[in-house]
């Protein structure tokens, strides 16, 4: 049995289901090991390679059992509707930055972290009708910028949102880029290669040890009592996000 998760990326319980790009394979198997099972992204035709499978791109969980998508990514609807999920769609998105943003934002209790003017105009309409504030930054790219650990902490590797989000949040720590790989770019993001998969556990696509900054984020990762858990061993790897969708009954 399972239930919808009701706060965005904070799992209460055991994950039961994830959104994951289709091409993590390795991950995937690790995750179906843990039974948690996976809601596979596949290929959007109208994003970059290297980014066509992302989750965090293709997605945006706004709690429950609500979803918004872009037009266009017409193999997400099924798998999404057979789960009962509730799903607007947004405008199709693009192979241009910022054209390939607008559910690029990442929830974080009571708040929102975004770029708003980038984000799509429907995600800010749902945000203020859930109440949720706004934590504006200068990336478009925040989604995958973030790292949630609480609704109070977060990891990110972008010096605007952790400027920005220090005046919402109780902890937030700055992490260096470059340690993170992501296919057919320089460097990937920390949220692209993370999510939670419990309360108190946060998956990682990938070794902690092979970033340049993990001792601050296994610092961060104890002060907030959640333990990492590392999908495989080799060079963390941007996926596009584990997006926790379902979590299992107690």
């Amino acid at each position: 049995m399972y239930k919808f998760i009701e706060k965005p990326n904070l799992p209460e319980n055991d994950v039961d289901t994830a959104a994951i790009s289709a091409s993590a394979g390795e991950a995937i198997k690790k995750l179906n090991a843990l039974s948690i099972k996976t809601i596979q992204i596949k290929p959007c035709e109208n994003l970059p390679d290297g980014l066509n499978e992302h989750a965090d791109l293709q997605l945006l969980h706004m709690g429950k059992n609500k979803f918004l998508t872009p037009s266009g990514c017409e193999h997400l609807y099924d798998k999404l509707v057979e789960k009962e999920f509730t799903i607007k769609t947004v405008n199709k998105l693009g192979k241009e930055y910022p054209l390939d943003v607008p559910l690029n934002a990442k929830i974080v209790g009571r708040f929102i972290i975004c770029n708003t003017r980038t984000i799509s105009k429907t995600v800010l309409m749902e945000a203020e009708i859930m109440n949720l504030t706004v934590i504006d930054t200068k990336q478009g790219y925040s989604g995958c910028s973030v790292c949630v650990l609480n609704e109070n902490a977060i990891i990110t590797d972008d010096k605007n949102i952790f400027t920005a989000a220090q005046i919402f949040l109780n902890d937030v720590t700055l992490v260096e880029k470059n340690s993170i790989r992501l296919k057919n770019y320089n460097y990937g993001f920390i949220g692209g290669c993370c999510g939670k998969i419990s309360k108190n556990k946060i998956a990682f696509n990938g070794s902690l040890m092979s970033h340049s900054d993990c001792n601050k984020i296994a610092d961060a990762l104890n002060r907030n009592g959640i333990n990492g858990y590392e999908l495989h061993s080799g060079v963390l790897e941007d996926i596009g996000g584990i997006i926790p969708l379902t979590e299992k009954t107690v």
